[in-house]
């Protein structure tokens, strides 16, 4: 699993992220900052792609949610992972019931955040998501689709983790995106946008 680029990263190992998560149940502020500053980040590029009305607002809520409610959750680092964003999933649906509009901002896309294995088509498209032109081409896809490709491109998770997420079979997931990148890479080609292979993408 990737780990995170913001503020201080939480410790290597499971070991290392029991303990972690243990003083933070115990009210460690410093555990507690150490696990919003490994996911504060990607939690907000999530919301502010799929259109939160007030991306600040909205990752503390979510923070908020996953700190009072530490002591239900079980699992490794891999898993809290897919539970806070399981937690930023479940608060954007709630928004969206009460404000329902597609998302129009799409920033803070670091495709180099995570391997993007699936063959070399699949990666370079990957690879061109810094585009400009991200946000038309995201509108394309459906919403499942959309979906997935931000949880695996702003949010750096993993299939697995999306899978997790969304409440998906891993294949489904997998199926999901491969149908993404089909449509994107069409329309680099009928917007004359080129894919250009990353270095990523060969290795």
């Amino acid at each position: 699993m990737s780990t995170a680029t913001s503020g201080t990263a939480v410790p290597a190992g499971d070991d290392q992220f029991q303990e972690l998560l243990a003083r933070a149940r115990h009210g460690s502020g410093q555990a507690l900052r150490s696990l919003y500053d490994s996911l504060n980040g990607e939690v907000a590029g999530y919301l502010r792609v799929r259109g939160a009305t007030d991306v600040g607002v909205a990752t503390n809520e979510v923070f908020h949610r996953a700190f009072s409610r530490l002591d239900r959750f079980k699992g490794n680092e891999s898993g809290f992972r897919s539970w806070v964003f399981t937690i930023a999933h479940n608060l954007l649906i709630d928004e969206h019931r009460k404000r329902i509009r597609r998302p129009n901002v799409v920033a803070g896309i670091d495709p180099g955040r995570h391997d993007t294995s699936g063959g070399d088509v699949e990666a370079e498209a990957m690879a061109r998501l810094n585009s400009t032109d991200v946000a038309a081409l995201l509108d394309g896809l459906t919403e499942s689709q959309r979906e997935v490709m931000v949880l695996r491109i702003v949010a750096g998770l993993t299939l697995a983790e999306v899978a997790d997420v969304l409440g998906r079979p891993v294949g489904a997931v997998k199926s999901l995106q491969h149908r993404a990148v089909e449509s994107l890479r069409n329309n680099f080609h009928t917007n004359a946008y080129p894919i250009t292979p990353s270095a990523r993408s060969q290795k």
